[in-house]
């Protein structure tokens, strides 16, 4: 009889590879990586990251397996939920979040699937959005295969659960290659989220993120921004001190 639904798999899609971390039920780890073709002409913009993952699938995943899935941030439309007495509930919650999306994107926000973070009375709240055709694939994909899918979270979700219980005020920045999330707390509380492509020079890169905090840092009090990178950056911008740290995602190493 095999022992492969005892195996536990976390799958990362990424637009430049795709990585399965297979832990087994005598606890072996495994990582697999595979590279990320272009992006077809004609079809979405994660078609190419879907089939390699889907890929690494067929190569180690066992019947019965269970799976959980990080979504990379370029696949992810983050918007920032601020409080109000007057939007709680996910109804209400999930209403703000598709207005702002809409108003940014217009009728594409149609066609993405909101997710919303747990509320906290007196917070400000995050809502993750991902196109709905990605989402499908998946799921068929893990069902086809006969997995046990859980959790589907993006990469926010993921990086912020392992640094928020020792990042309370200040900045966060998450590099990954050509693009970057940038996150304000304020005890604990997210007052600041960005998340997009980043300009193609480092040089151009440092004076892209000086103009957002010179804009937008206010919101936060402590001028303290953390680098989630495998690059280098300066020890400060203006007034703001930085501290380079690596990534803390099993799955990096496509950067």
């Amino acid at each position: 009889m095999s022992l492969s639904w005892l195996d536990r798999l976390s799958l990362f899609v990424h637009p430049a590879e795709a990585v399965l971390l297979c832990r087994g039920w005598r606890g072996k780890a495994e990582r697999l990586a595979r590279p990320v073709g272009a992006v077809p002409e004609d079809g979405p913009v994660w078609q190419a990251a879907l089939e390699a993952a889907l890929a690494l699938l067929d190569e180690r995943a066992g019947a019965g397996a269970s799976l959980q899935i990080v979504i990379a941030n370029p696949y992810v439309r983050y918007v920032l939920l601020p409080w109000s007495e007057a939007v709680i509930g996910d109804k209400a919650r999930r209403a703000l979040a598709l207005a702002l999306l809409r108003s940014s994107l217009g009728e594409q926000a149609g066609q993405l699937d909101i997710a919303l973070d747990q509320p906290v009375f007196g917070k400000n709240g995050v809502a993750a959005a991902i196109d709905q055709g990605l989402l499908d694939a998946l799921r068929q994909g893990a069902k086809r295969r006969r997995l046990r899918l859980g959790a589907v979270q993006p990469q926010l979700g993921a990086d912020l659960a392992a640094v928020r219980r020792q990042s309370s005020d200040g900045c966060l920045l998450f590099e990954d290659g050509d693009w970057q999330t940038l996150v304000g707390l304020q005890a604990g509380n997210v007052c600041l989220l960005r998340n997009h492509r980043a300009a193609a020079t480092a040089e151009q890169r440092q004076r892209e993120l000086q103009g957002l905090l010179a804009m937008q840092g206010r919101t936060v009090n402590r001028k303290n921004l953390q680098i989630f990178t495998n690059g280098s950056w300066p020890e400060a911008l203006d007034e703001w001190t930085l501290e380079c740290r690596r990534p803390s995602a099993e799955y990096v190493g496509h950067a």
